[in-house]
This record gives structure tokens, C-alpha cells and sequence, in this order.
């Protein structure tokens, strides 16, 4: 049974929107011989929290413009960096990369380190799990990012920068411990303040194997012998992925400092005056009449299309062409994903079902795993569920053209297929994922940059810039790279 979000953990909220910040919250060299006073229980709830503000804030963000769900407003510009592509050095410095390193991480790492010296196996895979998630947001982002020596201290303050391809393999090996380290008839003294399951660790199990899953099939293209050999081995020993109101989340509740970090950064502080529905997502879904338009989006609240879903082109509004026209009177983020109470998912069913089709169609399971229509069709299903839609409607919608799974196509359009309901299932929910897995298979192929790009042609941002404090405190920080310079697994044209 999962946790709401508790009000001890309300002062990450002020943390990730910015209102405090100081030097040494931003340096991931913190001493380990030295930790604050607090046990696996207090830390885990502590480390989910903030990882989800970061999910759920910064990178729903980035995620959701670069990924064309969301665009700038006519009436204000507060996001037009994300449409212009200028993302600086300072963009995602104290209030993700500090966060995710010396927050998140480094508690994460303290709940395994921990519970392996109180000898509470399940506590030290569920810190071992969620360090490895955390790591993957991380060096997806970023590339080459420190990692082995990145927690070690005063032993080492100028951490390495590894190879992305060394820190996959890595993953493989510290999920791999994790998971043998499960018992799914022991307790764990995490237990109820575990805000993603509870404690539950068959739930756990299936988390980590849907993650490895994940980390294959981000090689797909660039390591396909590896992504595929390994992806066989898992399903020959029979592993189980996360399956329909199995998603792994941090819950919210509708109380001051404890909503939804979207909603209390848009709508509490801004007053919703500044992202609106992009029309590459809100046309897709008008077209192959999707019910969860309305999930969403919300219908234009003024003007002459009150009542009626309207959005706007990518970018347009940060360009001299820009029509200045009020939020009100276009589609905004609806009532599923951009409420209060919304949660925060690390990895939805939806997204299970999904790396499991896109397995299958790739003939890469062994012959095991199932049916890659009907796994697609679960995927969808999956996020219905999620969204509180009537699941009978998806088999209506599969009929439509654009939706409907091409069972005779080669691999690759079954596989664009996949993505492409795959993104529609992001929409205002796992916004840095829909644009990582954009950047990995360059689906939907409908997606053009931004109006306002100033980046090449053709050019969506494939990276982020390393923060400014690594070229202040660390002698080992690489330079710069460019935002339209890829990541390693990100080789297909």
C-alpha cells in the first residue's frame, strides 16, 4: 500500500522551486563517513520525495516541451529558453543536479549502506534500485557523468567522469545484486515509509526487472547485441514486469506545500498564465479520436473557442510572430495531469507494457514474453487505468487509423508504432521520459523543433549542458559540450 506524500518531507518543495539554495547543498562530494543522524526509514521517504520534485517539476517541464506536449503561452515568455533551445550552464545547476546528486542520490545511497549494516536485505535492494534509477535519470541528461567516485567524499573531490556505456554496464551489475537480494517473505524496516509501494517487495521485484528492461532497450540502437542477449536472459529465467495498477509513484494531497510541485509551480504561483497544449500532441489525439483529450487538456475557458480544445504551435509564442493571446483562451494541462493530488510516476504500468511490446517485436525475448499487439494493447489499457478512463473504450480506439498495431509491418514500424503510443501516454505525466525515449528512437516522426529554435536545422536538444558549479569545483569537469551533441546510446538518425 503506498504512502501520500508526508509533511515532513514539505520543505523539498521550497528546495526545488528555488527559494533556498546554499554552496554546500550543491556539491556531491559529501562525506560519507560523516552522514546526518537517521535511519532507512526516515531517508527513503526523504530521497523518493525529492526525486519525485525533480520528476515532477524541472524535467516535467523540459520534458513535456521538448517532447512537443506543451508550449509557451502567448501572454508571458517564463518558458522561452526551453522553446528557443538555450539551455546554460546554469539552467539545472543547484535545483536538479545538486538535488539528484547530493539529495536523492546520496540518500539513497545511505538507505542500502545502512540497511546492509542492520542486515535488512530488502531495505539495502529498494536504496540499491532507486540509486540506479536516479543514476539513469541522471546520465541521461547529462552523458558522461561522475559516478563510482561520485559519493566518496573528502577521499576523492574531484570525482571522474565515466563513460555512459561503462555506467549501463554498471546498472546491470548493481540490479542484478539488488534483486537477488530481495525476500519477499521478510519484513523490511522501511515498511509503510516507503511512499512508492509500501514496502511491498514483490512489487519491488518487478520495478527493478522492469527498469533493467529498460536500460536493454535504451542500447537498442546503439548496442543491439547487448540489449538483446541480456533482454533473452531475463525472460529465460522467467522475470515478471510491473503490470496494470502496479506503477511505481509518490503520491500528493491537496494541503499547502504538499500538491503536486507542477501544480503548485504553475498554477498556485504563476496562476496558470503560462503553459498551454502544443499542437503536436492535441492534433494527434483529435485525429485518432483519443478519449484522453480530455485527461490531458482542459477545453479553452474564454474567447471565441470557449469550450472547445484548442493549442498552439511549438515555439510560435516566442517568436516576433507571437499573438500575445491569453492562456484562458487555449487548452491548458488537464485535470489528470496537472491537479493538486497528481502523482508522480518513476515508472507507470503503461511504460511496462510497452518495453515489453517493443521486446517482443523486436524477437528479442526468446520466443517467451507473449504477443506484441496485445502487449501494445495493454499499454494503453494500462495508461486508460491510470487516468481514471473507462479501459472498455481501447479497443474502440485501437481500430483507428494511427492506432492501430501494424502486426504485418517489419520491426521497425512495429516499433514506431510502440513509441508513438508510448509518448501519448507521457503526455503531462513522465515528461523527461518521453523526450529521452525521443532522442533514443527519433519517434514520433511527426515531431518537428520548435518554431523559435536557434539550433540548427532539424535540431531538438539532445543533452543538457554540464552545471556551472562542476567547472568551479571539479578538476576533472570535461568542458563543454553542446546541447545538439548526443548521448551515447542516441545514434539513430
Amino acid at each position: 500500500m503506498k504512502k501520500q506524500f508526508i509533511k515532513g518531507l514539505a520543505v523539498l518543495l521550497a528546495l526545488s522551486l528555488g527559494f533556498t539554495a546554499c554552496d554546500d547543498y550543491l556539491d556531491i562530494n559529501v562525506d560519507p563517513n560523516n552522514p546526518p543522524t537517521s535511519t532507512p526509514a526516515l531517508t527513503l521517504p526523504a530521497a523518493q520525495g525529492e526525486l519525485a520534485y525533480v520528476l515532477g517539476n524541472q524535467f516535467q517541464f523540459l520534458g513535456n516541451f521538448f517532447a512537443q506536449h506543451w508550449t509557451q503561452a502567448g501572454a508571458a515568455n517564463q518558458y522561452c529558453d526551453l522553446e528557443l533551445y538555450e539551455i546554460t550552464s546554469s539552467d539545472y545547476d543547484a535545483r536538479v543536479w545538486g538535488e539528484l546528486y547530493a539529495g536523492a542520490l546520496q540518500d539513497f545511497r545511505f538507505v542500502s549502506d545502512q540497511a546492509r549494516e542492520d542486515g535488512d536485505r530488502n531495505a539495502e535492494a529498494i536504496g540499491r534500485i532507486m540509486e540506479v534509477y536516479t543514476m539513469q535519470v541522471i546520465t541521461d541528461a547529462w552523458g558522461d557523468v561522475p559516478y563510482t567516485t561520485a559519493l566518496t567524499g573528502l577521499d576523492d573531490p574531484n570525482p571522474a567522469y565515466q563513460a555512459q556505456q561503462e555506467i549501463y554496464d554498471l546498472f546491470i551489475v548493481q540490479l542484478d545484486s539488488a534483486l537477488a537480494l530481495i525476500d519477499e517473505g521478510a519484513d523490511t524496516e522501511v515498511g509503510s515509509a516507503d511512499l512508492v509501494y509500501g514496502g511491498d517487495m514483490g512489487l519491488w521485484r518487478r520495478f527493478g526487472n522492469t527498469l533493467k528492461l529498460k536500460i536493454y532497450l535504451r542500447q537498442a540502437y546503439v548496442r543491439p547485441d547487448v540489449a538483446q542477449s541480456g533482454i533473452q536472459a531475463m525472460y529465460a529465467s522467467g522475470a515478471e514486469f510491473l503490470q496494470i495498477g502496479e506503477t511505481g509513484d509518490v503520491e500528493f494531497a491537496d494541503q499547502t506545500q504538499n500538491r503536486n510541485p507542477f501544480y503548485q509551480t504553475q498554477v498556485v504561483f504563476r496562476g496558470g498564465v503560462d503553459v498551454v497544449a502544443s499542437n503536436t500532441s492535441l492534433e494527434f489525439l483529435q485525429e485518432t479520436n483519443d478519449p484522453r483529450l480530455d485527461d490531458f487538456y482542459a477545453p479553452a475557458e474564454t474567447g471565441a473557442a470557449a469550450g472547445s480544445f484548442v493549442g498552439v504551435d511549438q515555439g510560435v509564442e516566442c517568436t516576433p510572430e507571437r499573438t500575445g493571446n491569453q492562456s484562458n483562451s487555449v487548452s491548458k494541462p488537464g485535470p489528470a495531469v496537472a491537479s493538486p493530488t497528481t502523482a508522480i510516476p518513476f515508472i507507470t504500468a503503461a511504460e511496462s507494457f510497452f518495453l515489453q511490446a517493443e521486446a517482443v517485436a523486436r524477437g528479442w525475448t526468446g520466443g517467451a514474453g507473449g504477443d506484441a499487439a496485445e502487449l501494445y494493447a495493454q499499454g494503453i489499457r494500462a495508461s486508460f487505468e491510470y487516468l481514471g478512463e473507462d479501459v472498455a473504450q481501447v479497443d474502440q480506439l485501437l481500430q483507428q487509423p494511427g492506432v492501430a498495431y501494424p502486426a504485418g509491418a517489419d520491426v521497425e514500424a512495429q516499433v514506431e508504432q510502440i513509441i508513438t503510443q508510448k509518448w501519448v501516454s507521457f503526455n503531462g505525466v513522465q515528461g523527461f521520459e518521453s523526450w529521452t525515449e525521443y532522442r533514443r528512437t527519433g519517434y514520433p516522426g511527426f515531431i518537428d523543433p520548435s518554431a523559435a529554435s536557434n539550433l540548427a536545422a532539424g535540431i531538438i536538444p539532445k543533452r543538457l549542458v554540464y552545471p556551472n558549479t562542476e567547472s568551479i569545483r571539479n578538476q576533472n569537469y570535461p568542458g563543454l559540450v553542446e546541447i545538439s551533441i548526443p548521448v551515447w546510446w542516441d545514434v539513430k538518425d
